[in-house]
């Protein structure tokens, strides 16, 4: 087993543990949302990294099983938002549901029309976001501050959902008992694959 300071030799080589609340979400801008990216980043209350799963099938040699793979499974990413009274969290995600399936004809759209990339990143513990996302002259020189270029930059780990868009947009839950409790939506991304970025 191994000692205490082996440990904490272990945790300085690597660079510090993970922490989960370190994490950045980038979501694609949706036609007929106002819902920004600095908005959908930070009012992003949970995320997950994405699994995969090896899918086996068993095979009989004489007397021995084996499992054979034979593909993968991706499961689908959950993701929860801080909801403010302005909704817009939720109208999002709506617009989004609404290129998937049209509310208004009921008919379906093309894949190309709803399918976004998602950006999901592990942050490093003492890395900082961008406060300003605009252009400033200083000297006469314009600098143009990126907040997700920054903050990718920052990012220890980082996975993209391909061709994702939301398949479950889960619903709200109101009570006049819930006096302390904030409002949230939660919804899952469904994807074609993912891949590691970072």
């Amino acid at each position: 087993m191994a000692s205490i300071e082996e440990f904490k030799g272990q945790i300085s080589a690597g660079g510090g543990v993970a922490l989960a609340n370190q994490y950045m979400v980038q979501l694609p801008s949706i036609p007929g949302s106002n819902f920004s990216a600095r908005e959908r980043n930070v009012l992003c209350r949970v995320a997950r990294l994405p699994g995969r799963q090896i899918i086996t099938h068993d095979r009989q040699i004489g007397l021995m099983n084996q499992k054979m793979a034979h593909g993968y499974a991706n499961a689908d990413v959950g993701l929860s938002f801080h909801v403010l009274n302005d909704y817009k969290a939720k109208s999002y995600f709506d617009a989004w549901q609404n290129l998937v399936v049209n509310q208004d004809t009921q008919q379906i759209s093309y894949a190309n029309e709803y399918k976004y990339s998602v950006k999901i990143f592990q942050m490093k513990k003492g890395q900082s976001f961008q406060i300003f996302d605009r252009t400033f002259d200083v000297f006469g020189i314009d600098i143009n501050v990126d907040i997700e270029s920054f903050s990718e930059a920052n990012a220890i780990y980082g996975v993209e959902l391909e061709n994702a868009f939301p398949t479950t947009l889960n619903g709200i839950d109101l009570g006049d008992a819930s006096t302390d409790q904030t409002v949230e939506v939660s919804i899952d991304l469904s994807y074609m694959n993912w891949k590691r970025i970072k």
